[in-house]
């Protein structure tokens, strides 16, 4: 009995240190692999097969940044975001909700030139943050907002938020690039 306890025991912990890995099907050519790594947790907190999927990744360390994805299924059928204006538009209004608590008053945006893709970026400083400069956020408050979308393929969207308190660092310069390692090599069915 004792013999049987350890070993389950031992599987048990095994399967516990193991990474979470997510396969997303997000279009019957589109399949994306999210996956927790030394550093970040990663959780699907909302999967519709062939259609969309909502990833939430986070340090393990620190609460330094806040990642949400947003893998959404964009087919000719739809078109919602299947050219530049009008992904550009999309991220433009979407993002209108923050300008009131945000220091820039207005949505400006930067575009994402990646591959061979497009997309849009904009960023926002916390303005009640902003006030306390020398202060550390307190835990789960961020300074900054930067909230996108990008075109991961001829048949998928992302759009992502990223909180942060620090624009310039390298973690954010990690983050930013793991958002884009989703873009596909862009050659069907994309109006670039």
């Amino acid at each position: 009995m004792k013999k049987l306890l350890l070993v389950i025991f031992l599987i048990l912990s095994f399967v516990s240190v193991r990474a979470a890995t997510y396969q997303l099907k997000i279009s019957p050519e589109d399949v994306f692999t999210v996956s927790d790594n030394n550093d970040w947790n990663v959780a699907v907190t909302r999967l519709r097969v062939l259609d969309v999927a909502e990833v939430t990744v986070t340090p393990k360390d620190k609460k330094s940044f806040l990642l949400m994805l947003y893998f959404m299924r964009d087919t000719e059928e739809r078109g919602q975001f299947d050219t530049p204006e009008k992904m550009k538009m999309a991220v433009m209004e979407s993002s209108q909700k923050y300008v009131p608590g945000s220091v820039e008053k207005k949505v400006t945006l930067e575009n994402i030139d990646y591959k061979g893709t497009y997309g849009f970026k904009a960023c926002f400083t916390d303005a009640e943050l902003a006030k306390q400069k020398d202060i550390p956020a307190p835990a789960g408050q961020f300074m900054y907002l930067i909230r996108g979308m990008v075109r991961l393929s001829g048949d998928t969207a992302l759009g992502f938020r990223l909180c942060t308190n620090d624009l310039n660092s390298e973690e954010t310069k990690i983050v930013e690039n793991y958002i884009l390692s989703f873009v596909k090599v862009i050659g069907r069915k994309q109006n670039l």
